[in-house]
């Protein structure tokens, strides 16, 4: 005779937090199919299978399931950036986080939900405040991973850590853009950018353990050689021969 085994009751917070969750992926199955502005509340009611007292009491609106969603979202991130936040070599964390983004908005739909979010930020300012804010403390994240990479020698130390971290944000939110268009991004292109990642990061960063010898000084032009004057003195006219008889007779002879 089989035995079942009884599943562990949840708590009340915990019941309350499935709830949550259960609402935002309804939430978010409606949205990939028509949209932020196209969805009703009443058609997330219906995916979630819950009446709209009890949606109402999570999310006041739909405004603020799309503020969670966004929050939502660079929660998973910052958790990914904090599995590599005392990496010993960064740039091949920067190859991972690359590609764990690659592998989460692999769907067309994910990318598009991604990309919408953002885009609703910049029209809703409640929607851009938990964006810009959700940002910060990503980019801030990820400076301060840089930060310690070029404490440790292990990275270009003249970068601008917050420049870098909002560079790097932007090249993965157009690699998610991209795959919107290009489902399945080339290998030869991750590798590239991995790559140029590498080259960019060790930029000017001395071998650890070695002492950059420092750059030969150029070598002087060689001077322009100066005319040479001859200061030698000059020679001597040559002696003139004497006159003859019938010279001096004819010289004598014009003056008269």
């Amino acid at each position: 005779m089989a035995i079942r085994k009884s599943k562990t009751p949840q708590s009340p917070t915990q019941r309350a937090d499935q709830k949550r969750v259960d609402i935002l992926k309804s939430a978010g199955k409606c949205f990939r199919k028509t949209g932020f502005h196209q969805t009703s509340m009443q058609e997330i009611c219906t995916e979630v299978g819950l009446g709209p007292g009890a949606v109402y009491r999570y999310f006041t609106s739909k405004d603020a399931i799309i503020a969670a969603m966004a929050e939502d979202e660079r929660r998973q991130a910052r958790t990914l950036l904090s599995e590599f936040h005392d990496t010993d070599d960064l740039p091949q964390a920067l190859s991972a986080i690359t590609r764990a983004f690659a592998r989460r908005y692999a769907a067309i739909s994910d990318a598009g939900l991604m990309t919408e979010i953002y885009a609703e930020g910049l029209r809703n300012k409640r929607v851009g405040a938990v964006i810009k804010t959700a940002e910060t403390e990503w980019v801030d994240g990820l400076a301060d991973m840089l930060r310690t990479a070029q404490e440790r020698g292990q990275i270009d130390q003249t970068l601008d850590a917050n420049a870098a971290a909002l560079l790097l944000t932007a090249m993965w939110d157009g690699i998610v853009i991209r795959q919107a268009y290009t489902p399945e991004l080339p290998e030869a292109m991750l590798v590239l950018f991995d790559d140029m990642l590498k080259r960019w990061l060790a930029s000017a960063t001395p071998v650890a353990g070695k002492r950059s010898k420092p750059a030969p000084a150029p070598k002087p032009a060689a001077p322009v050689a100066e005319p040479q004057l001859d200061l030698s003195p000059a020679p001597a006219p040559a002696a003139e021969k004497p006159l003859t008889q019938a010279e001096i007779d004819l010289r004598q002879m014009s003056l008269i």
